[in-house]
């Protein structure tokens, strides 16, 4: 692995404890989670940063969907935000008959459904112990769930390869997973990168991966074969998450957490990059559609 350097980070939004699930919306705003706090945010395109969502513990994904409401995972699965009321409804909160502990990282299959993934935050945030098996999973637009592995011990970023060939998915203590598509389907996986504190991911148009290292607090680059290209260090203690952010010149959306010794190091960045991001799509799930 290359040595970590410094990077030049902009700073968006700072202040809070343990930023996770950046996501810009279509209409510019940035979205993003205080995942320890419970609370949801929106950076509008002033730049004027405002809660959209209070007690909503662990939110790890967020995802927009065509309603113009906003999925957000967290403690008992999924919900849809509708940021005109406030009003929420419930998406997603049993799988294979059993209630959801949480669910963390999102990602749009751009067919109108998402991947997502369920994680044991009860035993990792609040009983200190080694937490149940998650399930990665598929939910299309109609709503029909398809498991693709029971086994998963912390689920985490999701993204996809610009030819769409690949599916990625972050696990936490293994690496990064590697699934070929077919007609959209996910295929067998391999374990593309070995990488323990792997996190939030996202790729670039050049094929490349760049995956959030949270336990080192470093920003990994990866090519489209899997080699290491790029370590970059925050001033934080953890490096969270990551996600594409439109328009010129391209950019990372990257999210940083603090600790003990740096409480308030939570924050948004923009990070400029050489090669655009592979953009988010929309759900278009039926269940949220209005008349």
């Amino acid at each position: 692995m290359p040595n970590p350097v410094s990077a030049d980070f902009e700073e968006l939004a700072s202040g809070f404890l343990f930023v996770e699930a950046p996501r810009a919306a279509p209409d510019g705003s940035l979205w993003f989670s205080d995942l320890s706090a419970g609370t949801v945010h929106r950076r509008d395109v002033n730049g004027t940063v405002r809660t959209t969502l209070a007690g909503r513990d662990w939110v790890g994904g967020i995802v927009h969907d065509v309603s113009g409401k906003t999925l957000c995972g967290g403690r008992g699965g999924i919900i849809a935000l509708d940021l005109l009321t406030g009003d929420t409804q419930s998406v997603l909160s049993e799988i294979e008959g059993e209630p959801i502990v949480a669910v963390n990282d999102m990602e749009a299959d751009g067919a109108g459904g998402f991947y997502g993934g369920t994680i044991d935050f009860v035993s990792i945030m609040e009983l200190g112990r080694r937490p149940a098996p998650g399930r990665f999973f598929h939910m299309d637009a109609s709503g029909k769930i398809t498991v693709i592995r029971r086994d998963v011990f912390a689920s985490n970023g999701i993204a996809f390869s610009p030819c769409g060939r690949w599916l990625y998915h972050s696990e936490t203590s293994r690496g990064v997973w590697r699934y070929p598509r077919h007609d959209g389907v996910a295929g067998q996986p391999e374990l593309f990168i070995p990488l323990e504190d792997s996190d939030g991911l996202v790729t670039d148009q050049d094929g490349g991966l760049w995956v959030a290292c949270w336990e080192s607090g470093v920003l990994r680059r990866f090519s489209a074969d899997g080699q290491p290209t790029h370590s970059l260090k925050s001033p934080a203690p953890h490096i969270v998450s990551v996600a594409v952010m439109p328009g010129t010149p391209p950019s990372l959306l990257v999210t940083t957490g603090g600790n003990a010794d740096m409480p308030g190091a939570g924050a948004l960045l923009r990070l400029p990059v050489d090669s655009p991001g592979v953009p988010d799509h929309l759900t278009a799930l039926t269940m949220l559609e209005t008349e």
